[in-house]
């Protein structure tokens, strides 16, 4: 099934203009992605879909199998997810097992209803190489490593040790930064950051 799966995205990524916005935390995607929508194009982001499975029955009694002690009320707390899995690699690596095939399977569907030359970006962070991110062209948006956790800081739902972590880990899976398509430094300003958007969206 996951075969047919990635067989039709392939057939369909040849008539559609499909790209992958990726990057590591605190980089900009955010905002790279509200610019983007501001120039009409269709954005479709892995962490909303991640929350949105979450909360789906199938799905939190999966997890429940996997890790019962973060499941309340019959519901993911999602604060002890994200300590969980920052304070163990090990255990980090097997959510996203479970979650990401859920996420590009919801991904393969939104390209299958696609009209031809139509152009779609999906926003998605820095993760273990994955056959539907290597089927598209890939915009890498960064930042300097200081500037990205002090970005993190100002989020309330991350502390220092925890920021750490995910930059760290991030650092050592990321093999998109050397062999993306398009890369972009988001380093200064917003208007800065979508004038380097724009230039890229003139030369697709």
């Amino acid at each position: 099934m996951i075969y047919n799966i990635y067989l039709n995205i392939f057939i369909r990524v040849l008539i559609l203009n499909v790209y992958n916005l990726i990057g590591p935390i605190g980089s900009g995607k955010s905002e790279a992605q509200k610019i983007l929508e501001e120039f009409n194009h269709k954005c479709f982001c892995a962490d909303s879909f991640v929350r949105n499975l979450y909360k789906k029955e199938r799905v939190i009694s999966d997890i429940k199998k996997i890790f019962p002690k973060i499941i309340e009320n019959n519901k993911i707390n999602i604060h002890l997810l994200r300590e969980l899995i920052f304070n163990d690699i090990s255990k980090m690596k097997k959510i996203e097992r479970y979650i990401q095939p859920l996420v590009f399977e919801e991904f393969g569907k939104i390209i299958e209803k696609s009209k031809k030359n139509e152009k779609i970006f999906f926003v998605i962070p820095i993760i273990e190489n994955n056959k539907f991110i290597n089927m598209h062209k890939t915009i890498y948006i960064n930042a300097d490593k200081v500037i990205r956790k002090k970005r993190l800081e100002k989020r309330n739902k991350y502390n220092l040790k925890i920021i750490n972590r995910i930059v760290e880990y991030q650092s050592s899976i990321d093999k998109y930064k050397s062999c993306s398509d398009y890369y972009i430094d988001n380093n200064t300003t917003l208007s800065n950051l979508k004038k380097n958007i724009n230039e890229i969206l003139v030369s697709l």
